[in-house]
């Protein structure tokens, strides 16, 4: 079964049925059986539930730095998952929850913790296995997931679609731990810290702007009063589905074109489309029904293509898993509660709502048409940080920060400056004036220190990884 679940499509499913629960519970009309999906409760408690997921990834990713790791916790690989069900369950089922609407709100921070740790354990596997993203393969899988799961939250009677959306947690986790038995247990190499500057550049630029583009796409799903929709709650539930559609639409452009590198295109297209909703929204009535979901959709995408980006980057050593699947999930879900407040605390006002809606709207297009210029310049900023083969000058400077970074000594750094010229053990021997013995064993010194095992992963590492996606 594990070889099964690594293969390259399969092995992106458990983390897919993770994102697809999130979605199943607050998107899907009657998985709560107590109260309505758009009562002003359940609004506050998946608001309550993104800032907990916010600030869990992100206090995941400090407390574990560049050194440790979430998954040399093993309980959690357990706990993780039944405590997710579990409070799923109590969420959805319990009458006195949102009777008491404090419990609501503790359980849904307690769900933004527990799918925090899911997150990056998930995160971290894909580092081991040394996953590659690639649209053809996460496209697809996450958009079959995500339709299969909410078609079928949303095809079953109340109780049986609660217990289903609840058993998704444990199903991902499951799939975790089978994953785990391939033995995979290294980590990519990360990049010496100032090798790595321009990596944490282009990802903290990315997510910045993916994040005033999900808190405007949450700004015009909240701001269509979904009493105007013809599908009234159900809208919510086909702005996913329309998600799920452009991801596999997406990844058969992938596959037909054979375009390795569109990965990096598609945010671009994403802020397109959502100035496209924007327009529909304001040009008639008819068009709020196509305009909701669309911004919905795109919400959900933005989540999976910055997943992509950074987990390139983490391959590249650039970034640790934790901090790369924390950004990833971070800042879409910050932009999100943003968005949906702002529209709120609009909706509150309504007569000041119908005088600047309209005008916020057009501030919105023109900002979100400004950020396509940054956007489309990290697009080459990290395509040449992943494909592009560095200089002479930076393999140079490499060599110097890998041998203050892992404490090389001075003859360690003379042969792995040599190894990256591409000389030879005899040819160092000849050069050093030493034997090819003692070569050898300054060399498996430096594998030591630096966790690499032969010459190829090596000068991989000096080449800072780089290679064609």
């Amino acid at each position: 079964m594990a070889e099964f679940v690594n293969r390259a499509a399969l092995k992106y499913v458990g983390f897919a049925l993770l994102l697809a629960w999130h979605y199943a519970l607050w998107f899907v009309p009657h998985v709560f059986a107590q109260t309505e999906l758009l009562d002003e409760r359940v609004t506050t408690a998946w608001l309550v539930n993104l800032g907990a997921t916010v600030v869990s990834l992100l206090l995941i990713a400090l407390f574990l730095g560049r050194k440790r790791h979430l998954s040399t916790y093993r309980p959690l690989y357990v706990a993780a998952p039944a405590l997710t069900c579990a409070a799923t369950l109590a969420l959805c089922l319990a009458p006195q929850v949102f009777a008491v609407p404090i419990l609501a709100y503790a359980l849904a921070f307690f769900l933004g913790a527990t799918e925090s740790v899911m997150w990056i354990l998930w995160g971290e596997r894909y580092a081991c296995v040394k996953a590659n993203f690639s649209l053809r393969h996460i496209g697809t899988t996450f958009g079959f997931t995500l339709l299969a799961t909410v078609v079928v939250a949303w095809s079953l009677p109340t109780y049986a679609s609660t217990t289903f959306v609840s058993l998704l947690p444990i199903a991902s986790g499951t799939l975790l731990a089978v994953a785990r038995r391939d033995g995979a247990r290294a980590f990519p190499v990360l990049l010496p810290k100032s090798a790595s500057q321009g990596g944490l550049k282009s990802m903290t630029t990315v997510s910045v702007i993916t994040f005033l583009a999900s808190a405007a796409c949450y700004f015009l799903v909240a701001i269509i009063p979904w009493q105007a929709l013809p599908t009234r709650d159900l809208s919510f539930t086909l702005g996913v589905l329309g998600g799920g559609a452009i991801m596999l639409g997406i990844a058969g452009i992938s596959i037909a074109s054979k375009d390795k590198a569109n990965i990096f295109k598609m945010l671009p297209w994403m802020i397109v489309l959502l100035i496209a909703a924007f327009a529909l929204f304001l040009a008639d009535e008819s068009a709020f029904l196509p305009s909701f979901v669309m911004a919905t959709g795109i919400s959900s995408l933005l989540e999976m293509l910055l997943i992509m980006y950074f987990g390139i980057l983490t391959s590249k050593g650039y970034v640790t898993p934790a901090a790369a699947f924390a950004f990833s999930g971070a800042f879409v879900r910050a932009g999100i509660a943003i968005g949906n407040t702002w529209a709120v605390g609009y909706e509150h006002a309504p007569s000041l709502a119908d005088l600047v809606t309209p005008e916020t709207c057009l501030a919105l297009m023109c900002a979100l048409a400004a950020l396509l210029v940054p956007l489309v310049r990290q697009e080459f900023n990290i395509v040449a940080l992943t494909a592009a083969p560095p200089s002479k000058a930076e393999i140079d400077e490499i060599c110097a920060e890998v041998a203050s970074e892992f404490s090389l000594s001075t003859r360690e750094r003379e042969i792995l400056e040599l190894i990256a010229r591409g000389y030879t053990t005899n040819n160092m021997a000849q050069k050093l004036v030493i034997s090819p013995y003692t070569v050898n064993t300054h060399i498996r010194h430096i594998y030591e220190k630096m966790q690499i095992h032969k010459r190829s992963e090596l000068l991989n590492y000096l080449n800072m990884q780089r290679s064609d996606f």
